[in-house]
């Protein structure tokens, strides 16, 4: 049934396929409340990569999820997480580089015998504790900040239970026109792939029609890979 009412349905003339990909991952994240700006989409969708139907649907599509932000940005103590991830990010960062410079001079003292290689030890010795103790933070204070965050969405939209179910079916049917699409470009060759891998799609629902999952999200990535079934019988 779902795949007659699939055909009825105009496809969107999807000219960027890097676009559609993004586009995608964005609306389907906002199913899960993954609250993000959307101001590049804007950009890219009036710039025409995703075609004329698309770009009218767009308004519809951008109302539900600015409803979502706006709701999510009433609740302050949400945003000052938001704020402490970036700042985690950030310094993360620094770090690295940090550590990449250091074991880079180590390298290049050793090799060619500088003077002062033998202070790099004692340097090392007195970087590692902070350094380490800051690539953990890295590691783990991020994806933690961001559960919190999505688990008191949860929590704040739990209450408005209306505007979930309304957005979700919305977010939902957006999300399937967009996988439909770029299905469809494949079978008709409009757009350019030329592996299997090129038509991987990052997905956080998988309650789609005509894809299958290849990857299951793990400690570092929180969305699944999928490749559209156009896509395994073309290639």
């Amino acid at each position: 049934m779902m795949s007659g009412i699939r055909k009825k349905r105009a496809f969107y003339n999807i000219e960027d396929l890097r676009t559609a990909k993004k586009i995608l991952m964005l609306i389907d994240g906002y199913r899960r409340l993954n609250i993000e700006d959307f101001a590049w989409a804007d950009k890219e969708v009036k710039e025409g990569k995703m075609g004329l139907k698309f770009s009218k649907d767009w308004k519809e599509i951008r109302a539900t999820m600015l409803k979502f932000a706006r709701e999510a940005g009433s609740q302050k103590h949400l945003l000052n997480l938001a704020a402490l991830q970036q700042i985690l990010i950030q310094v993360g960062l620094v770090i690295s580089a940090i550590t990449t410079l250091l074991a880079t001079l180590s390298m290049v003292a050793f090799l060619f015998h500088f003077e002062w290689a033998e202070l790099v030890p004692k340097i090392l010795s007195y970087a590692f504790i902070p350094l380490a103790i800051g690539i953990m933070i890295m590691l783990i204070g991020p994806p933690l900040i961001s559960r919190k965050i999505s688990s008191e969405l949860e929590k704040f939209f739990a209450r408005k239970k209306n505007l979930v179910i309304n957005a979700d079916l919305k977010l939902k049917d957006a999300a399937q026109k967009i996988i439909d699409s770029i299905s469809e470009a494949i079978r008709n060759d409009k757009l350019k792939i030329k592996k299997e891998k090129d038509c991987e799609l990052g997905l956080f629902n998988t309650d789609y029609d005509g894809i299958k999952i290849v990857k299951k999200p793990s400690i570092f990535r929180k969305y699944y890979i999928v490749i559209p079934e156009a896509c395994l019988k073309k290639y």
